[in-house]
């Protein structure tokens, strides 16, 4: 018997039941799917790390096979191979990142199609690469590399765990696979003057070994420059940073949702279960226990809220998991990338089950404490003089009857008041933030690539140019030059960290801005500018000193900051050539910036890369583009969840409406007049609503890229007023049209029903 009343207690507040459906699976929803998504992000690497062998160092230097072996000597070390890297080009003039290797038994080959490495002849292509440029396995493709032309036939497709994600340089963000790729041949296809290697990957038999042996290779190996760590190569620190970011997302964005649907599926069970107070009070007097009402009530929640979470679990791994790890294999490349559901989602999902049960179990529980006789009569609302007193005063006293019936019922149902506010102002501010932080990109995308970078051109050049060819180009193009050095900071611990140094003698073709991005005019000779984030993330002050040394040069250098510039995306120490030779290093420029038209220049001597800013800005405007079809997801799953959340409202404040309501009518109310007064209770919450929500997007939004961004970059919240508009429109027209849409019910109110069951 109590079966049948619960399915058909549930038919007749269907729209309820439904609404505290779609609040628990969109929570669950959204919680999980990230969840799977950064969990898979996670897996996916570990398994390929472990199986594909990723080495533990790179030691960077000019190296032979007698320096190889004093490398595997050193204890430890269980195994090492030698790599050459160098930058060639195609018979189309795109650029590949070529390694010349003798065995693979270290960051190993994923092959997609074709044969494994055996030392023989061919390359082994990059297969994003290989995709974008329609090459399979069985052709041949020209590499051009110092006056040697090679023609190679492609024998594998292939993914590497070192090359996660590359770029041609730091200027890059997102990777032009059209353009560049990497790929891998045996050292026996060059010519004997080439068999001089520039790295050995290193492999240490256990993690807590890996500095030990960094410190044994720079004792004991004179020809290495410098040992670093795979866990500060740019394809492991820009794949974990995106782990790191989406963290933080599972704990704003998919918690947010979570913690908004809760609040409304509280609200909406509490009004349900009172809802039923004289089936209660009928059930009693029929001698049904306690325990056996309350376990009847709490099966409500249970159910929808664990077919709901079972749903939502469904929905979080295969559409927003799913989508998410997608977009992320387009941008890195590991093979095999799929989401994963954690443990803590199926936790979250009990837990909300719970949440939901307790609440009706509280609810069930306080009726339950009456007696039968009074929990039989309809309770009628509290009327508290100061509710009525406070709206006879002052300027209540011009209002409208409207709105001084609503601001009372307002006050008289706070909670149900501060509920749907709560849900609205969360909603709201997601979207704020989703839109605000596309804006954001955008600017900084501006302020990247046309205050900080002035140029039109770049020219990457070869490591081994003299002197006399550097003033050759210089003469041609202009002396706007840049060195980057990689250095190694020590800190008060004589802990060292990577980083990078830019030396700048670019007169105006690179600029520093300061916090607010206005442009540092003629900094200083004297010291060396750090970047804003890397002096919070270090604790640096101006006027503290670092202590440095560059890669191959054992001598350390104390600088004194003479000021701080903003990067968006790199955190590095800048400095003047002028006081790089006033410490007695050599500047060796490795970068020359022009604006000489070289659209239609193909290949400069000495010249690795012609960069196009144009083709730079693109590149980060195609992470953006990623990006937004994250943000459009988390939009439209904030829009659906406030829709939901705002008539969840509406029927919740119609139901308990209807005897004031009907009351109206009896007193010669026209159903517009009423109606009128229904639409504008929600109205301004909604209004209200927004005029909260609006900030609060952008300190979340602020909050988020100072917080979440992994630390290479540094972005700040700037919102466009268009985002503020459309947010507070599209807020305020779906609790409009959604309040319009419940409106409709006022003219069907069954009058004796209403009135007469307070009798």
């Amino acid at each position: 018997m109590l079966k049948r009343k619960m399915f058909r207690d549930i038919k007749n507040n269907f729209s309820q039941f439904v609404t505290i459906f779609l609040m628990v699976m969109i929570g669950v929803m959204a919680y999980s799917g990230i969840e799977a998504y950064m969990t898979g992000m996670t897996k996916t690497a570990d398994k390929f790390y472990s199986e594909n062998n990723l080495q533990d160092l790179n030691a960077m230097g000019m190296f032979r096979h007698e320096d190889l072996e004093g490398v595997k000597k050193i204890n430890h070390v269980k195994n090492a191979e030698l790599k050459l890297s160098i930058t060639a080009l195609t018979d189309e003039d795109k650029t590949l990142l070529l390694n010349c290797i003798e065995t693979n038994k270290i960051s190993k080959f994923y092959v997609y199609d074709g044969e494994k490495f055996d030392g023989k002849s061919g390359v082994w292509l990059d297969n994003f690469y290989a995709i974008e440029n329609d090459i399979k396995v069985g052709d041949t493709i020209l590499v051009k590399y110092e006056g040697m032309e090679l023609k190679e036939k492609v024998r594998g497709l292939i993914n590497v765990p070192d090359h996660l994600y590359d770029v041609r340089d730091e200027s890059e963000l997102y990777p032009d696979r059209k353009e560049f790729g990497f790929a891998y041949m045996s050292i026996n296809e060059l010519d004997e003057a080439h068999h001089i290697f520039n790295s050995i990957m290193v492999d240490v038999d256990r993690k807590d070994h890996v500095d030990s042996v960094k410190n044994d290779i720079e004792d004991k190996i004179e020809n290495a420059k410098a040992i670093v760590k795979a866990e500060d190569t740019s394809s492991y620190v820009a794949y974990q940073g995106e782990i790191d970011e989406g963290k933080t997302y599972v704990g704003v964005f998919s918690g947010i949702f979570l913690f908004i649907a809760m609040l409304s599926v509280v609200t909406t069970m509490t009004r349900v279960v009172k809802k039923q107070r004289t089936q209660i009070g009928t059930l009693k007097a029929l001698g049904f226990t306690n325990a056996r009402i309350l376990f009847h009530y709490i099966g409500y929640g249970i159910w929808v809220s664990i077919f709901a979470s079972i749903v939502g679990l469904i929905l979080g791994y295969f559409f927003i998991g799913n989508v998410f790890m997608n977009l992320q294999m387009d941008f890195f490349e590991i093979p095999n990338g799929r989401p994963a559901m954690a443990t803590k989602s199926y936790l979250v999902a009990i837990a909300v089950v719970l949440v939901v049960s307790l609440i009706t179990y509280i609810t069930g529980r306080s009726i339950l404490k009456e007696n039968p006789a009074e929990a039989l009569r309809t309770k009628i609302p509290s009327v508290k003089g100061n509710v009525l007193n406070i709206t006879k005063k002052g300027l209540f006293k011009k209002m409208s009857f409207e709105s001084v019936w609503n601001i009372r019922d307002m006050l008289r149902n706070k909670i149900r008041t501060f509920m749907g506010l709560a849900g609205v102002v969360g909603c709201c501010m997601l979207i704020v933030c989703a839109l605000g932080m596309l804006d954001s990109m955008n600017y900084f995308v501006k302020l990247q690539f046309e205050t900080i970078y002035n140029f039109d051109y770049k020219l990457n050049l070869k490591e081994d140019m003299t002197s006399e060819e550097v003033k050759a180009l210089e003469e041609q193009y202009g002396n706007h030059t840049s060195q980057s050095l990689g250095i190694e900071i020590k800190n008060d611990d004589g802990i060292r960290e990577a980083n990078n140094i830019l030396v700048t003698d670019a007169k105006g073709y690179i600029r520093f801005v300061d916090r607010s991005n206005k442009i540092i005019e003629d900094p200083k000779d004297d010291g060396v500018f750090v970047t804003f984030k890397l002096a919070e993330t270090k604790g640096y002050e101006l006027g503290d000193k670092i202590t440095w040394h560059v890669y191959g040069d054992k001598n350390y250098y104390t600088s004194k900051i003479i000021g701080f510039n903003k990067d968006p995306q790199n955190q590095n120490v800048t400095m003047t050539r002028k006081y790089l030779e006033s410490l007695g290093l050599e500047y060796k420029p490795d970068a020359l910036y022009t604006n000489t038209d070289l659209s239609k220049t193909k290949e400069i001597e000495k010249v690795e890369v012609i960069q196009d800013i144009d083709n730079l800005k693109e590149g980060m405007e195609g992470m953006l583009s990623m990006m937004k079809t994250m943000l459009v997801m988390i939009i439209g799953i904030a829009v659906l969840l406030g829709g939901i959340i705002i008539y969840n409202l509406g029927i919740l404040s119609y139901t308990e409406k209807q005897y004031q309501f009907s009351t109206l009518k009896v007193l010669g109310f026209k159903d517009s007049k009423i109606k009128k007064i229904f639409i504008k209770q929600n109205n301004w919450i909604a209004l209200i609503s927004v005029i909260i929500g609006m900030p609060l997007g952008f300190y979340l939004t602020d909050w988020m890229f100072k917080t979440a961004i992994e630390e290479h970059y540094d972005f700040s919240a700037f919102i466009e007023l268009r985002t503020y508009v459309i947010s507070a429109l599209g807020t305020i027209i779906v609790s409009y049209l959604v309040s319009k849409f419940l409106a409709r019910k006022i003219r069907n109110i069954d009058m004796v029903t209403s009135l007469k069951g307070n009798e």
